[in-house]
């Protein structure tokens, strides 16, 4: 009681005090902010009665104003919220504040109202079934379903806010069994088994033969056989066949192999349809674990493909069996656009110094240095010869860029620690800037330590020769102090952080991994008992860009360790795990220099991951004046 009467006098001061001709003060407003939030937080309305006039004139005003509105979204008028949405048109939340008073004019009925408010569908699913229910409520019935069939053809579950606009298209007879089996097929697709059994029993009496079949064939894909016997060949029926079949590769590619000539006469399939069936296994068939039968099979597929991505898959399996006669022969094969990309230029132009041709290799090399990135610099390594690094220099920044209300919030945004609010505020005013004024606003971001905010800004810009905008030295000093005494160089902790954030400290991945060098908490815990690391008590303290880097740095050095102080490996166990890596060091047996064996990891996440640590790394390297190739001699002479 004596804390509320306490923050009750400081607020009536408070109020007295904005009275005053004197200018207010920052700090004052923010004092004011945080008694205001707090005082909501503990339900003291009359205390933000009395303190909300006082706080115009600071930068998170609307943000206070955005909470009152919301709070009393009920009883507001669209004239209003219009007013709200016009007044602050780049405030986050305002963003989806459209979509939220569309769904309160729906709870209302307000059906007109609705539509004048809106006079466009919303985008979010829930307001626009709301919306399409509101057309056929005000007579506009053909709008309305072709917005309902829009709607329902997805393989995602739907909002129960749905279910009003569904049940009127329904009954007007306009949802026929021909659209439930296409969103069943759609469901199929995205391994939606629920919503693929509950459509099944939607379908009517008629329809029970195919709607069994299509539940058995879900929830047992190996009943495929007896699925495409049992049902008549249709555009759907096929469709279902190849989703089920593609599972069924996935488990056993031979018995896969084993099923396409009698599917493909029960089904009627064309010869594209088979060639589908087949590039699913031949995707299986892509190891040293089969026969050569099955080998020449596989190759026999391929060469008939129209996949790059598929064709792609082959090459670099001859890669990692250091086959350079297939090497040779598939990379021909590939479409002249992919044989463009960086990775098959440099192949190309090593298959041709193997055969003397020199020339013609160092021209392709020397072209490919032009660009950015892993295969240039591996072309320049190739050459012995430095890599230009191209860097371009921000032009002065324009004064009235960053004088704005967005600037303006965005400094208190991180002044609050309130990153990922800023960083949405930060995104809208670079997507709505010229690119010169997206250069300015990075080296602004960057001169003011907003390091995730100034990689993004050159993310979003495309500018990717801004380089000390997209790699800048972010917590330089809490690097410097956490990797003294161990093995790893600190442009290579820096560059995985860099990956892992893009130098965000409250990025938090699905899967749990937190902070700047994305610390899995188990991951944490492990670490900081094996290395006698004290003041770690819970995941929480992973956002905490102090505590992330010292444990980061800490499990970075033990696998860089574990592996022979070897980046290649160190970087590909980072975020794929030390076993799968031990698994694909005994597949290459030896056989590959550091480039093959990078271009041969089997997942494309790690592969891009350990190309972009090792350039970003040799970023770093040159902006800590500690300049050097991308491979260390050692990575570049060993064999993997």
């Amino acid at each position: 009681m004596a804390d509320k009467w306490q923050l009750w006098t400081v607020a009536s001061c408070l109020v007295l005090a904005a009275g005053s001709v004197q200018a207010d003060s920052l700090d004052a407003q923010r004092t004011r902010y945080l008694q205001i939030k707090q005082a909501w937080d503990s339900k003291q309305m009359d205390t933000v009665a009395q303190l909300m006039p006082t706080l115009q004139d600071y930068p998170l005003y609307p943000y206070l104003e955005y909470r009152q509105l919301a709070q009393d979204l009920g009883q507001e008028t669209g004239l209003a919220v219009n007013a709200f949405i016009q007044r602050y048109p780049t405030l986050p939340p305002v963003r989806s504040l459209p979509a939220r008073f569309v769904n309160e004019l729906a709870r209302r009925e307000d059906w007109r109202g609705l539509l004048v408010f809106s006079p466009q569908a919303p985008k979010p699913v829930a307001a626009r079934c709301n919306w399409y229910y509101a057309k056929w409520a005000t007579g506009e019935q053909q709008v309305a379903w072709q917005g309902a069939k829009e709607i329902w053809l997805t393989g995602s579950s739907l909002p129960a806010t749905c279910d009003k606009l569904f049940s009127v298209w329904q009954q007007a007879g306009e949802q026929n069994p021909i659209t439930t089996l296409e969103r069943i097929r759609l469901a199929m697709k995205a391994g939606n088994g629920s919503l693929v059994n509950y459509l099944a029993k939607q379908l009517p009496a008629d329809y029970q033969t195919i709607a069994s079949a299509v539940m058995n064939l879900q929830n047992d894909p190996q009943t495929i056989q007896t699925f495409a016997a049992s049902v008549g060949p249709t555009d759907f029926t096929r469709q279902a066949t190849a989703i089920a079949f593609a599972s069924v590769a996935r488990t056993d590619a031979e018995q896969a192999r084993q099923m396409i000539p009698s599917l493909a006469v029960q089904q009627k399939l064309d010869e594209q349809q088979v060639q589908e069936l087949k590039e699913a296994v031949a995707w299986r068939l892509m190891g040293n674990d089969i026969t050569s039968e099955q080998g020449r099979w596989r190759d026999d597929v391929v060469m008939r493909s129209d996949s790059t991505s598929l064709v792609e898959r082959r090459v670099r399996m001859s890669l990692g069996n250091n086959d350079r006669r297939g090497l040779n022969t598939w990379i021909a094969r590939l479409p002249v656009e992919a044989k463009e990309k960086d990775e098959w230029q440099y192949w190309q132009a090593d298959l041709l110094l193997e055969r003397g041709r020199n020339e013609e290799a160092e021209g392709i090399l020397r072209k490919l240095m032009q660009e950015r990135g892993f295969y240039p610099m591996a072309a320049a390594q190739r050459l012995g010869e430095e890599y230009p690094l191209q860097i371009d220099k921000a032009p002065a920044i324009d004064a009235a860029l960053t004088t704005g209300p967005e600037i303006a919030r965005v400094r208190e945004l991180m002044y609050w620690g309130m990153d990922n609010l800023a960083r949405s505020e930060w995104s809208y005013l670079i997507g709505s800037r010229t690119a010169g004024q997206q250069q300015m606003l990075a080296s602004y971001a960057l001169k003011q330590g907003w390091w995730d905010l100034s990689v993004q800004a050159t993310i979003a810009g495309k500018l990717w020769n801004s380089l000390q905008e997209r790699f800048p030295l972010a917590w330089q000093s809490q690097f410097e102090r956490y990797i003294s005494g161990k093995s790893i160089p600190q442009s290579y902790a820096m560059a995985i952080a860099r990956q892992e954030s893009a130098w965000n400290p409250k990025a938090r991945s699905p899967v749990g991994a937190s902070g700047l060098m994305q610390v899995m908490p188990a991951t944490a815990q492990h670490t900081v008992t094996k290395f006698g690391i004290s003041g770690y008590s819970n995941s929480s303290q992973l956002l905490d860009p102090e505590t992330n880097i010292q444990i980061g740095t800490q499990y970075l050095e033990s696998v860089y360790q574990q592996f022979g102080q070897n980046r290649i490996f160190a970087s590909a166990a980072y975020n794929a795990g030390p076993g799968r890596v031990r698994t694909w060091q005994g597949n290459s047996a030896g056989r590959l220099d550091p480039v093959a064996f990078i271009e041969t990891i089997p997942f494309s996440e790690t592969r891009g991951y350990v190309k972009n640590v090792l350039a970003y790394d040799a970023y770093y390297r040159y902006f800590l004046n500690k300049p050097d190739k991308l491979f260390a001699d050692s990575e570049w002479q060993q064999r993997y």
